[in-house]
């Protein structure tokens, strides 16, 4: 027997707030801790401003029509991610960070940020990955990529 699974990337669209909060509402409480730096359950309306792009760029990730990553950065090139429990060390949240820097390059920002807890091991990871500068304070860890250098690597090897 073989399973066909489908694994597209794409803009997020308004309708996409129901997959986006159900996605939000399959993560732990340390989850949600480490994307919000507090316990937060996501409203109904958070997940609709999420889905709507006009402040923002979101990008998501689908398997068989279930969304099962998010990430979404701010004209300011501050951003965040989100991948399902079940979806984790596949390489989507590198995806997704990926198309990330690409609309930024695109749209002008110079640099990409993201900031998270020591203990979000997997977020730093991504970011070394793709040569961000990580620099590591005590109750938190900021990172940056420089889009203004012609050579950005977007995988280090």
């Amino acid at each position: 027997m073989s399973l066909s699974v489908s694994l597209v990337y794409r803009k997020a669209r308004p309708d996409d707030w129901k997959g986006i909060l159900e996605l939000y509402n399959s993560l732990s409480d340390d989850d949600l801790y480490l994307r919000f730096f507090t316990f937060h359950k996501l409203t109904e309306e958070e997940a609709r401003k999420i889905a709507d792009t006009k402040e923002h760029y979101t990008v998501i990730a689908e398997i068989n029509g279930k969304i099962v990553g998010e990430a979404s950065i701010y004209f300011d090139g501050e951003f965040a991610v989100v991948v399902h429990p079940d979806y984790r060390r596949l390489g989507i949240g590198t995806e997704l960070v990926k198309r990330l820097i690409e609309f930024a390059k695109k749209n002008g920002i110079k640099k990409v940020r993201f900031y998270t807890l020591p203990e979000n091991y997997p977020m730093i990871k991504i970011g070394k990955k793709l040569g961000f500068k990580i620099i590591e304070r005590e109750d938190e860890v900021y990172a940056y990529l420089d889009l203004t250098n012609e050579n950005v690597i977007l995988e280090k090897t």
